[in-house]
Parts: structure tokens; sequence; C-alpha cells
């Protein structure tokens, strides 16, 4: 017997061009991007292959909040160790500054673990060179310094418990990290063009609460002159306004971020920011780690680019950090993890062993298994997995 007529291409074809597609203005409504360039032409970021213009009415042209005449004498957010604070300023603003998150002693190390890295990837003919600077990424292989702030570990960065509480509050417990790279501004570089970090949501807006919260470490002094952050204050809340499909209006003025070396920055993932320029002959560093619902794919690929005696020696808030903590609505492995909870030490989401099994050469899949009769029951990594885990189904 053919295949029915209605499912041939070309019919499929056809049929298609009939009628209106579903949800066809608002997946083609190229919000808020669409209004963000057309409303605000001074938002349009510059052509990468052309000199960068300068002098004229652009968005890279800008100065920090205290210079800046259209937020000079706001109440913008200054560096805080108070809790309530920080809530009124992300709330507010989108994002808040945590005074002295790095000690002294753990910013130097951060730092010079970082230069250190950059250059010895330069040397190794693996720099990962961007129009707008250098990129370190994937740091979580680059040093004990950075694997404890995945984990907030106050030994690493000594604001980790408040850094834990207000991701708790801003993206519900049991969050994963999406990403943990570092960004240069280079001299000479192009400043990025002003986005939203959950922008591969868009159009859909989340209007109650941020989808994506990042931590930025700040290692070095950051102001106007070396690339400091671009930012606009409370951007979050003109797309909060607009909504899934909606239009940018009123999009204010963006500043560079000014902050001494070891705040950490808070901010949420529906606020419009980028790279700045560089107007010195240093390259200056920031390191951002995003943070998501754990339901949500992440930016980097931890369970393959995690080293293996980092997997191994891996805490279970690490390995959950990692997304290598299964859960029913993703990450599960041959159907491990269907049922887990989701939460840090959940013995029925670790996947931790099957990564394992890969590094060491055996893991052994089910694949399509012969006569039930003819069928071994011997070394199928899932029923080792299965035998130290208890099933919550």
């Amino acid at each position: 017997m053919g295949i029915p007529k209605a499912f041939l291409e070309t019919e499929v074809a056809a049929a298609k061009a009939q009628g209106a597609p579903l949800f066809a203005d608002f997946m083609a409504s190229k919000e808020p991007y669409a209004s963000l360039f057309r409303d605000h032409p001074w938002l349009r970021p510059p052509k990468l292959h052309e000199p960068l213009p300068s002098g004229g009415d652009h968005y890279w042209e800008t100065a920090a909040a205290v210079d800046h005449p259209d937020w000079q004498g706001v109440d913008l957010p200054q560096p805080t160790k108070d809790f309530q604070q920080l809530r009124h300023d992300f709330g507010r603003w989108g994002y808040g500054l945590i005074e002295d998150g790095l000690s002294k002693a753990q910013c130097d190390a951060f730092l010079n673990r970082l230069l250190a890295q950059a250059n010895a990837e330069a040397a190794a003919g693996i720099a990962h060179q961007t129009p707008y600077g250098r990129y370190v990424p994937c740091l979580i292989n680059k040093g004990d310094c950075f694997r404890g702030c995945i984990e907030q570990d106050p030994e690493h960065v000594q604001a980790g418990p408040l850094i834990e509480a207000m991701l708790n509050e801003t993206l519900g417990e049991g969050w994963i990290c999406h990403s943990f790279l570092a960004n240069g501004a280079d001299p000479g570089g192009y400043p990025q063009g002003l986005h939203i970090d959950q922008a591969p949501l868009l159009p859909w807006v989340t209007e109650a609460a941020p989808a994506l919260v990042n931590t930025m470490f700040i290692p070095q002094d950051v102001d106007a002159d070396n690339g400091g952050t671009l930012v606009i204050p409370g951007s979050h809340q003109n797309l909060i306004r607009a909504g899934s499909g909606g239009a940018l209006t009123d999009m204010p003025r963006p500043i560079n971020l000014k902050a001494p070396a070891g705040t950490i920055m808070l901010f949420d993932g529906r606020l419009w920011h980028g790279t700045g320029i560089n107007r010195t002959d240093q390259r200056r560093f920031v390191a951002t780690m995003s943070n998501v619902k754990p339901w949500m794919r992440q930016q980097e690929n931890w369970v393959v680019s995690t080293l293996p005696e980092i997997i191994d020696a891996a805490s279970p808030k690490l390995l959950h950090r990692l997304g290598m903590q299964a859960l029913t609505y993703g990450a599960t492995v041959e159907g491990f993890g269907l049922g887990s909870s989701g939460r840090q030490g959940d013995q029925w989401g670790n996947i931790q062993a099957f990564r394992q099994a890969m590094d060491r050469g055996d893991y052994r899949r089910v694949g399509q298994l012969p006569d039930p009769r003819r069928v071994s029951q011997e070394g199928f990594t899932i029923k080792d997995v299965r035998s130290s885990a208890k099933n919550p189904l």
C-alpha cells in the first residue's frame, strides 16, 4: 500500500499554502528588535566590517551615570552589602551591585588565574577572539577559583550565600548554571549590540519574573574609559510593558557601568546591556555566569566539556549546577531521571555515572534488541545505574 496522498510533500506544501498559518503574526513580529531599531535609531549596532563611527548619536557614545546628563542625580544602584537594598535595586533597575563580593585575596586570585589562562590560550593558538574582545569560555576547567564561584563557595567568593539567596528568589530554587565565561573588552574593539540574555525566548517575554539571571564577577575596576558594561537602567521594565510580541517604547539612554574590583553584579535576563568601548591600551575582563531554570537548555554543554577529573570529584551541588541532576523535564539519559525531583543529591537523577562510563570507554547503551530468548541481561550501563538508585515511580 502506498503512502496516502495527503502525506506527500507536494500535497503538504499545497495545503500549507492555503489559509493563514497558526500564530503567524506573533512568530513573524521580529519584536522587540523591530521597534527597538525603528523608534530608537541610535540603538542600531555598528557594522563590524566598517570603521566604528564616532561623534554621532550612538549608544556607545556614553558615560558613567555620574557624568551622564540623563542620569545625574538619579538614585541608581551602588555597591552594597545590604540584602534589602539589593532586592530593591534588582526589582527597580534590573541589576544590583554587591560590594566586596570578592575579597581582595579572592579578587587577586581570580584575576591572576584569568590573565594567565588567556595568555596561555593565545600561546596555544586557541584564543577565542571576538570583534569586542577576548573571551575565555568554560571556566570550570580552568581554575579552582572558578569552580568555587559556580558553587558560590565562600572560600572563593565571600558573598556566595547572599548570591544564592538572590538567585533562589529570582529564579526559584533548583536553578542551574547556563554558562560561565570571561568577557574581554579589547582596545580598539567594537561595542556589542545591546541585547537581553534571555533573547532565545523572544518574542515571548516572561513578565512576572526573569527566566535567566546573570552573576557578573568584576575582578578589575570598570568605568567608561575601559569599556565598562553598557547598561540601560530599568530597561527590563520597558520589555515587561511591551509584553510578548509587543513594541518597545521610550527606551532610556545607556550608561557605562562604573564599579571597583571585587564588585559582583547581579542582573535580570531582560535587562538591555552589552560590552562597551575600551579606550585604554589594556584589555579589560569581567566574567559572567548565567543561571537558568533547570529545564532550559544550557549554553555550555557541561556534560561534554567538563574535565573527567572534575566530574569524578564533583560535589552533589556542583553536579546539580552543571545540569547533571536530571529531572522529569530535562537531562534524562535513556529514560533515567524520569520522575526525579531534580533536587541536589537525588540519586534517581544523578547522571554522573553515565559520563564516567563514557570516559572509561565502557558505556553500553540499549539499542535494538534481538529475540527476547537470546537477550543477555549483562553489561547495560542503565541497569548498573538503576541498581544503585531508588526509583520514585
